[in-house]
């Protein structure tokens, strides 16, 4: 009898000790590089896209875990072709967007996730692609959604895969086509560090 209580107490603390890790993980850091695709617009082509994101769990239950996360995004020149203008041109944006992030199954080797936000977006031209004030640079609204999966390849690392579309206004450059809203489409996949 007393061999069995003896066994079941190590028993105990060996699964607490081994939970308790996932436990104590309420924050998320990842990187990830990918592709930025802009949807509506005609003669832009795609470019390269990082990405990188905070996130800290505010609430938990079996099976659903709610975030809130700030994601920043970034991209490379996006190469821009037009009869109207006369030299090459080209633009890169900056997408902040912090939100609320929903994971399904949290606990799982597999994933599932859905985010939603609103944030700010930064276009920057060169010189063929200047505003009507002569500046290169505008800032604009942004509403972010998307989803991804994250796989558990270690106790503390997950690998992420992640679409996400942030819709924005116009960057507003000398071009008929920049003046409606958009779709930024990312698509991105990295790293995540849970502490």
């Amino acid at each position: 009898m007393r061999k069995t209580t003896k066994t079941a107490v190590l028993l105990a603390i060996a699964v607490i000790l081994v939970a308790l890790p996932a436990l104590a993980q309420k924050n998320e850091l990842a990187i990830g590089a990918g592709g930025y695709f802009p949807v509506n617009l005609s003669g832009v082509g795609n470019a390269v896209a990082i990405e990188g994101s905070f996130a800290h769990r505010i609430a938990s239950v079996p099976l659903l875990s709610a975030y809130i996360e700030l994601p920043v995004v970034g991209t490379l020149n996006s190469s821009v072709s037009n009869p109207v203008l006369t030299s090459s041109a080209s633009y890169s944006a900056l997408f902040v967007a912090p939100g609320l992030r929903v994971k399904f199954a949290p606990g799982f080797a597999v994933s599932p996730w859905l985010a939603a936000g609103g944030g700010l977006a930064h276009f920057s031209g060169n010189s063929g692609l200047r505003l009507l004030s002569g500046t290169d640079t505008t800032n604009t609204g942004v509403f972010d959604f998307g989803g991804g999966l994250d796989m558990k390849i270690a106790p503390y690392l997950s690998l992420r895969g992640s679409v996400r579309d942030f819709y924005s206004g116009g960057p507003g450059f000398n071009l008929a086509t920049f003046n409606q809203r958009q779709h930024n489409v990312v698509a991105t996949a990295g790293l995540v560090l849970r502490f």
